[in-house]
């Protein structure tokens, strides 16, 4: 069949176009790769010495390459000029120097300038809202069967924590990304072989929610490398819902998985991987789509399952049997009345359980509305300041390490909160910071500690310069 002369002209004209845009692009590219080859000229041993002694003057290290390229690029520039002007290639060289200045002064103007910048705001709530979720556990444990200093003492070894994570190098995350991933599994491995207590493997629970940071590395290591490197990125999650299982912790598998596919859709559509596209997008949250479609395959085919979604969102009908804790929360939060609620009984359950599962109910029950939410004030305060700081991270592996963290902490507090609600789809694995645990605490310390890692030196691997560092390189 022939196509209408009108169809043909629009076709041929799309072709010729496109041809157009693709000699161009070629053409540019060519361009660019012939100024990329043109040699430039070294740097005199006079102009090199001169950085050396510069840089030796500040004392972050990890600063160094960075401000030494920074100034090696503005003294090319200048040696260029004078070279231009007609200037034999020492004297160039000497007046070159002179226009920078002395080396050791230029020096300690960087160190000033070039320093880590701790988030003292972060680290002040971190450390407040710990303490704060600490005396709540005191407070609402019976008969206060363990002593305060036990709980001073896990305060301590979460600030140890904390500060061991702050002061290691975040990028290692990156450079040694299988290596650190390969201990992983097999620490996991190791700890399935652990103590079980009310019928999971506590340990490993604690130890498996280390994989988002873990991903960011490897998102990291595979960044530019297209389908290929998406796939890799993949080919990480397996070993991952092994240990989720194995611990078993359906919140963990959940939350990871959102965690991880989110982190590679975001990278993805930054450009993390080449040119962006639907088929990478789609491929780096297929997971995710393939645990949607489990999920509703198996609300169709099991009537437990269903009976079981329906006792989570409306407890009051089945509360006596799978119902009865959210019907007692919600009786305790809201007053919403179930059958037998007037016989109580469930006193004891809820301070007990308000240090561990159920702190926004037992705050309720104590003290009424004024303490739930001072408490989920705490909780909003520390997300809001963490994703502050996540948005403000330009390089890749430390928006990664970041925004893993904060948005695996968002959704623990999201799944808490409904749980103190009634609404209990998934057990929560804890509220960070706040709920009871001594490994939950540390490991959630561990967490923050890298994140503030990354907040205090990311800038470095995005290559920016302090803005008062650029008055003293344009001088």
């Amino acid at each position: 069949m022939r196509l209408p002369e009108s169809v043909r002209r629009y076709l041929l004209h799309l072709l010729e176009r496109d041809a157009a845009e693709r000699a161009l692009d070629t053409a540019e590219l060519q361009a660019l790769a012939a100024a990329e080859e043109r040699s430039v000229k070294p740097l005199p041993e006079l102009l090199r010495g001169w950085v050396s002694s510069a840089t030796a003057q500040m004392r972050w290290k990890r600063a160094r390459p960075v401000a030494a390229k920074e100034l090696a690029d503005h003294l090319s520039d200048q040696y260029e000029a004078f070279l231009d002007e007609g200037m034999e290639e020492e004297a160039a060289a000497q007046a070159t120097a002179r226009e920078m200045g002395d080396a050791v002064e230029t020096g300690t103007q960087l160190d000033r300038a070039w320093r880590p910048r701790p988030d003292w705001v972060m680290l002040g709530i971190v450390l407040v809202v710990a303490a704060m979720g600490l005396t709540l556990q005191y407070l609402l444990r019976p008969h206060n069967d363990l002593e305060w200093y036990m709980f001073f003492a896990k305060y301590v070894a979460g600030a140890v924590c904390l500060l061991a994570a702050y002061f290691v190098d975040y990028t290692i995350l990156g450079r040694h990304c299988w290596l650190l991933y390969g201990a992983w599994v097999v620490v996991g491995l190791l700890l399935t072989q652990g103590p079980i207590s009310m019928g999971k493997l506590y340990h490993l629970s604690c130890w498996v929610w280390f994989f988002p940071v873990l991903f960011a590395g490897i998102l990291f290591r595979q960044r530019g490398k297209g389908t290929c490197g998406i796939g890799i990125c993949l080919l990480s999650l397996p070993a991952m819902w092994v240990l989720a299982m194995a611990a078993p912790s359906m919140a963990a598998i959940t939350v990871l998985t959102l965690v991880s596919c989110g982190m590679l859709a975001a990278a993805v559509w930054r450009g993390g991987f080449g040119r962006r596209s639907m088929g990478k997008l789609t491929l780096a949250v297929s997971p995710l789509l393939l645990m949607v479609l489990y999920f509703l395959f198996q609300i169709y085919a099991y009537e437990h399952i269903q009976e079981r979604l329906a006792a989570a969102l409306h407890p009051q009908r089945d509360a006596l049997a799978e119902g009865w804790l959210g019907a007692i929360i919600q009786y305790v939060m809201f007053g919403i009345r179930y059958p037998n609620c007037e016989k109580g009984g469930y006193e004891a359950f809820i301070r007990y359980e308000g240090a561990t599962d159920l702190l926004f109910v037992s705050a309720k029950y104590c003290w009424d509305w004024v303490v739930v939410l001072l408490i989920l004030a705490a909780a909003v305060l520390l997300l809001v300041w963490g994703f502050r700081i996540a948005r403000r991270q330009t390089g890749l592996l430390a928006r990664s390490v970041c925004m893993g963290v904060m948005v695996t902490f968002a959704l623990q507090t999201l799944m808490y909160v409904l749980q103190n609600c009634g609404i209990i789809l998934i057990a929560a694995y804890g509220l960070p910071l706040l709920s009871y645990g001594n490994l939950y605490l540390c490991q959630t310390m561990l967490l923050l500690g890298l994140l503030l890692s990354a907040q205090r030196s990311g800038q470095l691997e995005s290559g920016l310069v302090p803005w008062n560092a650029r008055s003293v390189l344009r001088r």
